[in-house]
């Protein structure tokens, strides 16, 4: 990994980056290189050498890093001018670059706004320090590119527990639509897949190493019958009865932990109708809708490709709703899925969106849900990984309408 965070700096010519960690509070300085240092720690990361900067308190927690030596060099310091030294003839040693890169968003991104206030200012004044004794020039700019980079990308092992979540998304999916019945309500509905959640669930208990699960997200699912539909895709479920004619929206994913202690998330959307009296099918205007949902995630999943940028796929998955004659949707056609809900990396929405301008990278793992906004609409979602050939979805697509008869 040491070395894929170098390889990113170079991809975008950046010389230096620096993270800031105490308590545990920077989340990639856990993850890339210990959790065991709760004191102030700095480290300094150049496309040649590493420098970790960790407070005398922890010295005895360095012992248990794993590391390269001639690569990572640990400095222990036993007070702040000691501190002030090391930057100095680290920065030095790098011949003053003329840019570092810190850890924090420019585009109100959470995820990777890192720094509080007070550490930026804190941490500028500390780097800036020797660049004022000798008179040289410093800028700061955002690392949250290299860290998209880094995060947005899904290793081997967390593809294919993605995977098996998905496929146990969609048979409980599969399983609830199969039991839904005229005249129950939307937040009947709800209980309905809570319990057929729990149910399936307990089968895999212990199974691939899963030790527990919970619902994605706090009022899921989110399910829509009939007119309901236009009330957005964020809408929580009433007492409206599922009615004959009216079509059914899902919202609906698992957060699953794993005996390692890794939490990872899925996200899917299912359309359904109920059928009148003496109907076999579907209406030609529902069919027209779910076809149309169909259709347009194809097409986006063929241009799902590393170096795509976001809003470039939205425009295509948009583009096919609207020219069907439906009206835009408010909201992104997908989102990074996986560590979280609404993950770290590319949103693909409208070009306005900064976010929508970066780049898909292989292996990252997106959602596709574009939607028909009309009363008695629809919407899919689908869990899709980026592969150079194109998107590969982690379970099966629906390519079929749901259909309730009683």
């Amino acid at each position: 990994m040491l070395k894929k965070i170098q390889q990113t700096l170079s991809k975008y010519n950046k010389k230096v980056w620096v993270m800031y960690n105490a308590e545990n509070h920077d989340k990639y300085f856990c993850k890339f290189f210990s959790r065991n240092l709760s004191t102030q720690s700095i480290c300094i990361i150049s496309t040649d050498d590493i420098y970790i900067l960790v407070s005398s308190l922890d010295a005895q927690n360095v012992t248990k890093l794993k590391y390269n030596k001639e690569k990572i060099h640990i400095l222990i310091y036993e007070n702040s001018a000691k501190l002030h030294e090391y930057i100095e003839d680290v920065i030095a040693n790098l011949k003053f670059p003329n840019e570092i890169c810190l850890s924090y968003s420019t585009m109100s991104d959470k995820s990777t706004d890192i720094l509080t206030h007070g550490d930026f200012v804190m941490l500028t004044t500390l780097l800036k320090a020797p660049y004022q004794k000798y008179s040289k020039k410093v800028k700061f700019s955002s690392a949250e590119k290299i860290i998209y980079d880094l995060v947005a990308e899904k290793t081997i092992k967390q593809l294919e527990r993605l995977k098996f979540i998905a496929n146990i998304t969609s048979e409980i999916l599969d399983t609830t639509f199969e039991k839904l019945r005229v005249g129950v309500t939307e937040i009947q509905i709800v209980n309905l897949t809570t319990n057929i959640t729990n149910e399936i669930m307990k089968k895999y208990i212990g199974k691939n190493n899963i030790q527990s699960y919970g619902m994605a997200w706090e009022n899921c699912p989110i399910v829509l019958t009939g007119e309901n539909f236009l009330k957005g895709g964020h809408a929580l479920p009433s007492s409206k009865k599922l009615n004959r004619g009216d079509t059914v929206y899902f919202d609906f994913g698992i957060e699953v932990t794993f005996d390692d202690k890794e939490t990872l998330y899925s996200d899917m959307q299912r359309m359904g109708y109920v059928l009148k009296q003496n109907e076999t099918s579907a209406p030609k205007d529902v069919q027209k809708v779910f076809d149309t949902l169909v259709e347009a995630i194809e097409d986006g999943i063929d241009e799902l490709k590393p170096g795509k940028k976001g809003y470039e796929i939205d425009t295509i998955v948009r583009n096919k709703i609207t020219k069907a004659g439906y009206p835009d949707y408010n909201h992104a056609t997908g989102h990074p899925v996986g560590l979280k809900v609404h993950d770290i990396g590319a949103i693909i929405t409208l070009k306005n969106s900064k976010r929508a301008r970066l780049e898909l990278v292989e292996n990252g793992v997106y959602t596709l849900e574009p939607r028909v906004s009309i009363s008695n609409g629809g919407s899919i979602e689908e869990m899709i990984q980026v592969t150079k050939f194109g998107g590969l979805p982690l379970c099966n697509t629906q390519k079929k309408l749901y259909l309730i008869k009683e």
